[in-house]
């Protein structure tokens, strides 16, 4: 079995068809079909059955495929590192983000964090979010920014800065004038809040379910700023990191309110494999991450 096999059983899976696959990995037909041929004769087994015009995974084809989803990955980013370095590059790194506030602090810091590496090839991407752990582990990512560790997993959290979620609402809101608001005023707000299940949101894991807080609606809001302009239009009230509030306050007039008898301080976290912790750019991020909140 060799890589070549393994790409053609991703590219089938992905594609559906002989046709589509071979194009996609510039072979031929007859030779992406012997090439399968020969590795089903090698393993004794069938690893697709005809459907109509498509080929459908058989369940040794399944187990093949989600071996080949970790390896090929794990190859690639190999072979492309060794390249950079043979080119006198520093490396890649993949970051991912675990959290929707994270993109704007990680926005104050990346320019600096390119000029600091100028050799490195950086990439940023949201696209396992929520599975970013696992993608970490298969080598499709570097890192991941997150707020919420899984520290049973075997991978190196590193602590970047703490700090605290803040309940936002316009400077004119009947509440903007306590200096910090209880639990139970949150009762007949409008919530806003990312498009996230309720248990990961703290607004409610530890404010309003775990008191029992009747709340007006809550509303899903996929984009931070379009969030701050919602609050900032009295459409509702949410909560976000206080390095938010520093831009939202001169800009659209925003408060940030502290909830009374309520742990929401909490810390940012750059989860990477243990064997990379001690990458220079890798520690560059942690020493400098407090200065860009």
């Amino acid at each position: 079995m060799d890589l070549s096999q393994l790409r053609i059983l991703l590219a089938l899976e992905r594609h559906g068809t002989l046709v589509a696959a071979a194009k996609t990995l510039y072979m031929t037909q007859s030779a992406l079909s012997h090439q399968i041929k020969a590795l089903e004769s090698r393993l004794c087994t069938r690893l697709w059955r005809k459907q109509g015009r498509r080929l459908v995974l058989t369940q040794a084809g399944r187990y093949l495929t989600r071996v080949a989803e970790k390896i090929v990955p794990a190859v690639d980013q190999a072979e492309q590192h060794i390249k950079l370095l043979a080119a006198g590059q520093t490396g890649h790194f993949r970051i991912g983000i675990d959290c929707h506030a994270c993109y704007q602090w990680l926005t104050r810091i990346l320019r600096p964090f390119l000029g600091a590496w100028p050799a490195l090839e950086v990439a940023v991407s949201s696209q396992y979010r929520f599975q970013s752990f696992d993608a970490i582990e298969d080598f499709k990512l570097d890192g991941v920014l997150t707020s919420d560790p899984e520290f049973s997993r075997s991978l190196a959290y590193l602590r970047l800065f703490e700090f605290r979620l803040l309940l936002m609402m316009p400077a004119d809101h009947p509440l903007a004038g306590e200096p910090e608001i209880g639990p139970e005023q949150i009762a007949g707000q409008t919530i806003l809040t990312y498009p996230v299940e309720r248990e990961r949101l703290d607004i409610f894991n530890k404010v309003v379910s775990r008191h029992d807080i009747p709340i007006a609606a809550h509303k899903h809001v996929e984009e931070t700023e379009i969030m701050l302009q919602m609050v900032a239009a009295n459409r509702g009230i949410c909560l976000l990191p206080e390095w938010l509030l520093d831009d939202a306050s001169a800009r659209l007039g925003l408060m940030g309110k502290a909830i009374r008898d309520t742990q929401l301080d909490k810390s940012m976290y750059l989860a990477v494999r243990p064997e990379d912790q001690n990458l220079d750019y890798i520690q560059w991020l942690v020493r400098n991450a407090r200065d860009q909140r």
